[in-house]
């Protein structure tokens, strides 16, 4: 398991940032090779993603968990589940918590973490590269969220 954080001012509200996150079609987007996801119910989204991983072409279903809770001090707490599942087998996890602050009224600060997990037989097929496609696709959304 490895952990990345990072922080950004996105050119969107905590509130719209929010929304955004709950839009099954603009997730697909964000995510590379992702044919479109729909929504199981208020916190789960899935599909089927399509792409390709250091030139290894990977098929596999997608499920994303979506929650959001409010801190003390004015800061909203996304937080954000990836599953991948391979066709060929085994299942990787990415795992953001994004922290939201109010910049102003068209922005906000925004700070994250994040942590990834690999079942073992992905983990000694492809594990580095596996783990970079995860921080590539969850660093590419949150950035998308403001888009």
């Amino acid at each position: 398991m490895s952990e990345i954080v990072g922080q950004a001012v996105l050119e969107k509200s905590v509130a719209d940032l929010v929304a955004a996150s709950d839009e099954p079609a603009l997730i697909a987007k964000l995510i590379p090779g992702c044919d479109g996801l729909h929504r199981i119910d208020a916190e789960h989204i899935e599909g089927r993603l399509a792409t390709q991983v250091s030139g290894i072409p990977i098929e596999a279903a997608i499920s994303i968990r979506r929650t959001v809770e409010v801190l003390d001090g004015g800061v909203t707490r996304l937080h954000l589940r990836l599953k991948v599942r391979p066709d060929i087998g085994g299942h990787a996890i990415v795992v953001a918590l994004i922290d939201l602050t109010e910049a102003n009224a068209t922005s906000s600060n925004a700070s994250w973490r994040t942590s990834t997990e690999l079942d073992p037989m992905l983990a000694v097929m492809a594990g580095q590269r596996v783990e970079d496609y995860l921080r590539t696709s969850i660093d590419h959304l949150i950035a998308g969220l403001a888009s």
